[in-house]
């Protein structure tokens, strides 16, 4: 069983934003700012790491990027008076303030699936900062295979990707099952390629029909988990599956 990884296992947190956490975390080293040139200082780091982090590929590559990205921040937010902001201590600062959170229905999910004698992966659109993040969040040793786009080099609703995928744990695609997000990218994707999906929508969204949708994690992981699994999703599009 796969798992998506961003807005399936894990999120970005959502409050405080990272705008609030950084403007607060300014002000407890002592500079008074005004709100807009915290902003813009933030908006100037952001870019920076968009346009680097996909060089990344280790933790040292990566403690480097958190650095040099401080110092952008630094440089961007200019003068701070008779405070001088220490660029190691805002690298940890912006590290929090973006700091990737599990879900909290995702270890009840993997849980499941593992305790059922099934393994559990990810598949994801994420760059080489995935393993590093996953080992980060102590889901990496509970997680195998971890395929992701940047090395597969090609990015889901592809085909290739899910092949991949289903290459990886000797399978065929319609052996494995993905849980994810995306209509998209998650729920066509695997249809097209004849791969069984879950829809999770926490938020109660509605389903496209035909689409098996779960609210939360660990329901999602016992619909794969049921007599049935193989047709989840793609009975309505041509695709007769068979029963477990």
């Amino acid at each position: 069983m796969f798992f998506d990884a961003y807005g399936t296992l894990i999120h970005f947190p959502a409050d405080p934003s990272p705008f609030d956490y950084m403007a607060d975390a300014v002000r407890r080293a002592g500079v008074d700012a005004p709100r807009a040139r915290l902003d813009a200082a933030l908006h100037a780091e952001m870019r920076y790491f968009k346009a680097h982090f996909a060089s990344v590929r280790t933790a040292e590559d990566f403690r480097r990027l958190k650095l040099d990205d401080a110092r952008v921040y630094v440089d961007e937010l200019g003068d701070t008076g008779s405070v001088r902001l220490d660029v190691a201590h805002m690298a940890d600062e912006l590290h929090e303030a973006f700091a990737t959170r599990v879900l909290p229905d995702a270890l009840p999910a993997i849980d499941l699936v593992q305790a059922a004698g099934a393994r559990a992966g990810v598949l994801s659109n994420y760059s080489y900062l995935l393993p590093l993040v996953l080992d980060g969040l102590e889901l990496a040793d509970r997680l195998d295979p971890i395929v992701f786009s940047a090395a597969v080099g090609a990015e889901k609703p592809d085909r290739r990707i899910f092949e991949t995928a289903a290459a990886a744990v000797d399978a065929e695609l319609e052996d494995c099952v993905l849980i994810g997000d995306d209509l998209e990218n998650d729920v066509a994707g695997a249809r097209n390629c004849g791969m069984p999906v879950v829809w999770i929508a926490r938020d109660g969204a509605t389903a496209p029909a035909g689409v098996a949708t779960a609210r939360d994690l660990a329901d999602a992981a016992r619909m794969a988990l049921a007599p049935g699994w193989r047709t989840l999703s793609l009975t309505e599009r041509g695709c007769p599956g068979r029963d477990a």
